[in-house]
């Protein structure tokens, strides 16, 4: 059997369900063991065969997409000059 799931994959089950991250995978029996947090915030797990799981594209998260602009703070410093200064009105009546 091929290597269908990796160790930090997010997967659902065909009919539904959390979402829940692959915790072990056992490419010769197909055993995909699934941790994931139920309503109550209380840790789950389980096991399921490779074909009642899909992987959760939606939820894949790309680290690649935080890569840090610094040109942004330079340009966020610049916006500071350009605020509205309140002006200070004495009334010595």
């Amino acid at each position: 059997m091929e290597n269908l799931f990796e160790i930090g994959d997010t997967v659902r089950l065909f009919s539904g369900g959390p979402l829940m991250t692959v915790n072990f995978y056992d490419a010769a029996t197909g055993a995909v063991e699934c941790i994931w947090f139920n309503a109550l915030d209380d840790k789950a797990e389980s096991t399921f065969k490779a074909e009642v799981l899909m992987h959760d594209v939606d939820s894949e998260f790309d680290f690649e997409d935080l890569e840090s602009d610094d040109d942004d703070e330079e340009d966020d410093d610049d916006d500071d000059e350009n605020l509205l200064k309140p002006n200070l009105i004495i009334n010595n009546n």
